[in-house]
């Protein structure tokens, strides 16, 4: 690690000690928000796009973040690869000096792989099924070949570009479990993390928090549970060599939160226990402007009525300050919070 890492993280620290923002090292930011997929799990496809920031807008954003000691910027949405400018607004990012992260469905990576090798320094790609009709049915195009063919592709282009996936396992898929572990290998990619599907907050593009019939189409019911336990403890048995080598990002305690989840969201128990200091590292910028605390809190503030530095020493402290991890209804019910330390943190990859 350089010594400009370890003061990041030192400063990070100091930070959550005093409840100043000492530096920002992480800045989440959504080209747009538009998408296409259909996906169970997401509301993004709804979005027309048509408030998304302008690049001159971008490029305000994106002089503020070296003074705010940010160091990645990580590209998510919506699907980034849809806006037209995406890469024009990466070199925009890129020309301050920051790394960037591309988080993507990977539908457009095949047509695109050759401007994201040469713009990202990481990929992830979204990978919920290993067969093509359960892959249309979770999210709603026809895809798995294009999405295949785009990561080989990227992958010939740029084989030292870290390349890996992220799957959300709900009612519709979490029997995939290890197909989807034996899939990554096939597809020669770095590595894949699970997470559970957010069923409750207004993140994903949401207005409103998902229906009724949306929740009956990703919670688990209580027998699907009890498979769920097991899946996991054979998966766990079986690919004990995957999780000793990081291919899988989830330790076997963290992978057993995600029925504990389900099991929660029933009623049966509490939510697993929630360790976060998302508000203290990152902020995310939303293609409209509006500025969030993380993926799933509340708009904080909008770079089109204030600077992202004044909503970063002001809005976002007084956020801060009344914040209780493990008490916060939004909090407790997170499926993907972050939690850098020292040795664990986006910067440090």
């Amino acid at each position: 690690m350089t010594l400009s890492v370890l003061a990041t993280s030192a400063l990070v620290r100091l930070g959550q000690v005093t409840n100043r923002t000492f530096v920002l090292p992480l800045l989440i930011f959504y080209p747009t928000g538009r998408c296409n997929s259909r996906c169970l799990s997401c509301d993004w496809w709804k979005q027309s796009g048509g408030d998304d920031l302008t690049l001159d807008e971008i490029r305000i954003v994106a002089a503020s973040l070296p003074a705010l000691g940010t160091r990645v910027v990580a590209f998510s949405g919506g699907e980034p690869l849809l806006r037209p400018e995406v890469f024009e607004a990466a070199e925009i990012f890129r020309a301050r000096g920051l790394t960037l992260h591309l988080l993507t469905s990977g539908v457009l990576l095949e047509r695109f792989a050759e401007r994201v090798a040469r713009h990202f320094a990481r990929v992830s790609v979204s990978l919920d099924a290993t067969t093509e009709p359960l892959y249309e049915r979770i999210r709603g195009v026809d895809a798995l070949a294009t999405v295949r063919r785009g990561i080989a592709r990227l992958r010939r282009l740029a084989p030292e570009v870290p390349l890996s996936a992220r799957a959300t396992l709900h009612r519709a898929n979490f029997r995939e479990l290890p197909r989807l572990i034996d899939y990554a290998k096939s597809l020669g990619l770095d590595g894949i993390s699970f997470l559970p599907a957010d069923v409750s907050s207004l993140g994903f593009g949401r207005d409103a928090p998902p229906s009724a019939a949306a929740l009956a189409r990703l919670a688990l019911e209580r027998a699907d549970i009890v498979d769920f336990e097991a899946i996991i403890e054979r998966t766990i048995a079986l690919y004990a060599g995957d999780f000793d080598s990081g291919f899988v990002a989830e330790s076997p305690d963290k992978l057993r939160r995600l029925p504990r989840y389900y099991a929660a969201v029933v009623g049966d128990e509490p939510f697993p226990q929630v360790s976060c200091n998302a508000p203290w590292v990152s902020v995310v910028i939303e293609a409209n402007g509006s500025v969030r605390p993380c993926f799933f809190h509340g708009s904080i503030g909008n770079i089109r009525k204030a600077p992202i530095a004044t909503i970063v020493a002001e809005n976002l402290r007084v956020f801060r300050q009344t914040l209780d991890v493990g008490a916060d209804p939004v909090c407790v019910r997170c499926v993907c919070s972050l939690k850098t330390t020292w040795r664990s943190a986006p910067w440090l990859m």
